[in-house]
């Protein structure tokens, strides 16, 4: 499978247009998404029993027809309970339906606040509740006699499988449109979408399955983007960041390499109070694999870092210390414990042409100077920045709330500013390009909201950038976002509280993933 996609419900539309203008009828593509439907609901059931599928509006409710068609082909007890009158479907759901029937699968209707109690009578004998409502094609709140439905699928005690998306979950932005269907498996059709993984979507999805392949190319899906922009137009793609994007940031390691052969990061950072800052960045670093790492700090806090130091080296930041040792320097992380007052230093980091990670302290700097704003904006050296939420809000002059509100959107207001790439973390980090490609992560885990974190992965980023020289676009896509999904994929392990012991996983994740490769 390649990788995921994620695509606006307008965006899917068009794709399944596409797909039927090229030759592959409505039919073929409902069949398609009911077989692997019927796949998915005998690979997540607990025991052999009835499968009841709850059909609704749509093509949603057509997969589920399509569905109980094959899952009667393996000889499973399946009743339908469509919530819209069977003679009401449009001409190619009522076939699926019909085909259903004649395998032998039960079809009974629930329509309207009468119906109900037909629901509550097979709720009561299913192994396995098929949710096949609504799926992404919803676009007002579900209220009345539906909404009751869905009450009564949470309620009912049995394991849900929601197609496409849970019912109720807007396709687009991921809020709750009224009510949800609280599902235990989603299988997305064809590519997934925004509302598996934004604000409430990602609680209601559940376990999200590999995604359907029915037979819609990958380069239809990448068309729709530029064909149906929506309000988002800067954004040229979107994927979630998958296993082999790990394995092409970090390839087995050569026989005769050495330490030269993995970059040397330095990291400007500490002041006082905050000397474990850059310590962290530079043990991330060391964990994504780079060769050597060196702290550039304020002579000030110079004792207390080098003392603290066995691994990092350190360096004091003045010009004539960092200048001599440039040729030596293949990427620079600045930010970690930084404190204020670093403007001047950070304008002659922005002057080199060195790949840059601004984090932390950097970005607030950054955020208060429009001179520096103007020095970043025109650089072209590749420049990474790295914001939480609090940070992101600060250099777009709003407040936290709206960045959280609409992370996309903030992410690539980011981008657009400051004509770099962009990782704004958080809970599903997102990853950004200049070109308006988008990564997200659906790796990571609420222990990793703990101080340090984010310094860790500083380093890590600043790892792969001194390994590539930051190398072209898609091969810098393609190592920062390993680097949030590694980071990620150590914060999902147990056995870890502090992020100097996340450092630890890192190192061997990423070492068992260059053994792997």
């Amino acid at each position: 499978m390649g990788e995921q996609a994620i695509v606006t419900a307008a965006q899917m539309r068009w794709a399944d247009q596409q797909t039927i203008a090229a030759g592959s009828s409505a039919d073929m593509l409902m069949d398609r998404a009911g077989r692997a439907v019927a796949t998915a609901a005998l690979d997540v059931m607990a025991d052999y029993g009835r499968v009841v599928i709850v059909a609704g509006f749509g093509n949603n409710g057509g997969d589920g027809f399509a569905a109980a068609h094959y899952l009667r082909r393996r000889r499973l007890p399946v009743t339908v309970v469509t919530l819209q009158p069977v003679a009401k479907l449009s001409d190619v759901c009522r076939r699926h339906a019909e085909r259903a029937r004649e395998a032998g699968a039960k079809i009974r209707e629930a329509n309207g606040a009468d119906g109900l109690c037909e629901l509550d009578r097979w709720l009561l004998r299913a192994v396995l509740v098929v949710d096949a409502i609504f799926g992404t094609g919803l676009h007002r709140p579900i209220e009345g006699w539906l909404a009751e439905a869905v009450a009564r699928i949470n309620h009912s005690d049995r394991p849900v499988l929601s197609v496409d998306i849970a019912s109720g979950i807007c396709a687009d932005r991921g809020v709750v449109m009224g009510v949800a269907v609280q599902a235990d498996y989603t299988l997305p059709i064809a590519a997934s979408k925004w509302g598996h993984w934004l604000l409430e979507g990602r609680d209601y999805a559940g376990e999200l399955l590999p995604f359907a392949e029915i037979g819609i190319a990958p380069e239809t899906i990448h068309a729709a983007y530029r064909a149906v922009g929506g309000q988002l137009p800067q954004l040229q793609r979107a994927v979630v960041i998958g296993q082999g994007c790990l394995r092409a940031a970090w390839p087995p390691r050569l026989r005769m390499a050495h330490k030269g052969s993995y970059g040397h990061v330095w990291i400007f950072g500490g002041s006082q109070g905050l000397t474990g800052a850059p310590k962290l960045a530079g043990l991330g670093a060391y964990a994504a694999g780079a060769g050597l790492a060196t702290i550039a700090c304020p002579e000030a806090v110079w004792p207390v870092v080098a003392a603290g130091n066995l691994d990092v080296m350190t360096q004091v930041d003045r010009r004539e210390c960092w200048q001599q040792s440039l040729d030596q320097i293949d990427a620079v992380v600045a930010g970690p414990g930084w404190g204020a007052a670093q403007g001047a230093l950070l304008a002659e980091l922005l002057a080199t042409d060195k790949p840059l990670l601004l984090d932390a302290d950097a970005l607030n700097t950054l955020a208060a100077d429009a001179a520096l704003q103007s020095q970043l904006q025109g650089r072209r050296a590749p420049t990474v920045l790295t914001p939480h939420p609090g940070e992101a809000a600060r250099l777009l002059g709003q407040a936290t709330a709206d960045v959280q509100r609409d992370r996309r959107q903030a992410a690539l207001a980011l981008m657009d500013r400051y004509h770099c790439w962009v990782v704004l973390k958080g809970s599903e980090t997102l990853v950004v390009s200049p070109a308006g490609e988008m990564y997200l992560n659906p790796f990571g885990s609420p222990r990793m909201a703990v101080a340090g974190s984010g310094d860790l992965l500083a380093g890590m980023i600043g790892a792969l950038l001194a390994r590539t020289g930051g190398g072209a676009s898609d091969e810098l896509g393609q190592v920062v976002a390993a680097a949030v999904a590694l980071h990620g994929q150590a914060g999902e392990a147990q056995g870890w509280y502090l992020a100097s012991q996340l450092a630890g996983v890192v190192a061997a994740l990423r070492q068992a993933i260059e053994q792997q490769s």
